[in-house]
């Protein structure tokens, strides 16, 4: 049996969003200055910002040399359905009213040397983004299993956790992110991803993305995520908290494992699929880690 680890690599956790919009969208109202001076204010604590304006490129050259935060290029494409987010991008290449060209844009972003995001799966409607379209598709790294924005409208599902273990079971290994999809200030800092990162640089934050070694969250620390003798064991990482919840996940969204204290762990069988852990607060705060999977030869 073999059980893949996406953590089981040195670094920090680096605090980032990935999924903010500016007053160059229609739907925004702050200009980029404000924008990044929000997300670096007092106790915010974000390490990387991308700017996604919808289907177009904000110019980021005036405030590139900024040492508290790494701003990344990005695009939120598509006016209407289907919307996805391309990251660390320098060209904007779509017809923003094609809905039926996402694995040619996909190659396109990818070949810039970026990553693709599903955005919000359950926005406005359950199908927004339906799982038979996702399984479709290739070379997106992750859907965003939560969205702050969408929580905060009460327009639709903030949490698509049900089609994530729906491609997961299916064998499509994506890894699930969590975003403000920031419009206004007072819904800055909800959902954020702690990327696992050897330096703080652009390209070490997005090859660790690549590789699944981050967390997506709702305001949940946690930390010392290893695989030991075929227990994966995961810890609370908020010395403010006196316990969390763990509950571990296997194939088609089945329950395993849940516990309560200040450290889960869960012995594989080996028929699991896959292992993935969410970590949560009575209050309603969640992490979300990437899928463990498991090999069973």
């Amino acid at each position: 049996m073999k059980i893949i680890n996406p953590y089981n690599y040195k670094g920090e956790f680096y605090k980032g969003n990935l999924h903010t919009h500016t007053e160059n969208s229609p739907c925004g109202h702050y200009s980029l200055k404000d924008v990044i001076n929000m997300y670096t204010s007092y106790k915010m604590e974000y390490d990387f910002l991308a700017i996604t304006d919808h289907y177009k490129l904000t110019d980021l050259s005036k405030y590139n040399d900024r040492d508290d935060i790494l701003l990344i290029q990005g695009v939120e494409h598509k006016k209407c359905d289907h919307q996805t987010l391309g990251i660390n991008i320098s060209k904007y290449d779509d017809d923003e009213d094609d809905d039926n060209n996402h694995n040619e844009l996909f190659k396109k972003i990818n070949n810039q040397g970026g990553i693709n995001i599903i955005c919000h799966p359950h926005m406005g409607k359950e199908d927004y983004w339906t799982y038979e379209e996702l399984l479709k598709l290739d070379g997106y790294t992750g859907i965003e299993v939560f969205n702050n924005n969408v929580r905060m409208d009460c327009k639709g599902r903030a949490v698509a956790t049900d089609v994530w273990d729906k491609l997961l079971s299916a064998g499509k290994i994506v890894f699930g992110f969590a975003n403000d999809d920031m419009h206004l200030f007072s819904r800055v800092g909800g959902g954020y991803n702690m990327v696992l990162s050897e330096e703080k640089t652009i390209d070490s934050i997005l090859n660790a993305i690549r590789r699944g070694s981050f967390y997506a969250s709702f305001g949940i620390k946690v930390k010392n995520i290893e695989v030991k003798d075929n227990i994966i064991s995961v810890e609370n990482g908020d010395v403010r908290v006196p316990y969390v919840f763990f509950k571990f996940i296997g194939k088609d969204g089945v329950t395993l494992k849940e516990e309560k204290g200040n450290k889960g762990t869960y012995e594989v069988k080996g028929d699991e699929g896959y292992v993935r852990i969410e970590v949560y607060r009575e209050d309603g705060a969640r992490a979300w880690l990437q899928p463990f999977v498991v090999e069973n030869n």
